[in-house]
């Protein structure tokens, strides 16, 4: 009878050991790190406007100004769409660094003035929160982002959803 309550007094007291042991262990991560991303910017684009100060009907002139319904992607993030004045704002998340890769296309062509060639652009982030000891590496963040997106040249860059002279027998 001793002996069985010396047997279960040893292991109440090793069961006891063993949990302690494992809630004082290290915290372990688990997936890979991240970081959480907000980017502000403005995308301009040449337009193409009556030349008013000739007297030549149908003269025209490239001015810069803001892009409606530019597509802004970045990796794994949510699509946006440059609103009236040109504007966006993207958020996402990425692998950790101190930058972040965004892709601007014309998706409407010749609505927005356009068409437009496709743009990238990697846009310099600054912390704003720091992250945690584990897989989360803060929020970064950039504003006064701006990109200039360049006009096609229709006679090089034809439509694509024409035929090619390779689709035809």
């Amino acid at each position: 009878m001793r002996m069985m309550r010396f047997l279960r007094t040893v292991l109440l007291l090793v069961a006891s050991l063993s949990l302690t042991a494992f809630s004082c262990s290290k915290k372990k991560t688990i997936g890979d790190p991240y970081m959480l991303f907000e980017v502000h910017g403005t995308v301009y684009g040449d337009h193409k406007v009556a030349d008013e100060s000739t007297p030549q009907e149908g003269d025209s002139v490239l001015v810069t100004l803001p892009v409606k319904g530019i597509r802004v992607t970045s990796g794994n993030s949510e699509a946006v769409y440059t609103g009236s004045d040109g504007s966006f704002v993207i958020y996402g998340r990425s692998v950790p660094g101190s930058s972040v890769p965004l892709v601007f296309t014309d998706e409407d062509r010749y609505a927005n003035g356009g068409p437009y060639q496709k743009q990238s652009k990697t846009v310099i982030l600054r912390q704003r929160d720091a992250g945690d000891d584990l897989n989360y590496r803060g929020y970064w963040f950039a504003s006064e982002v701006e990109v200039k997106m360049l006009l096609k040249n229709e006679s090089l860059n034809p439509d694509p959803s024409l035929p090619t002279s390779s689709d035809t027998c």
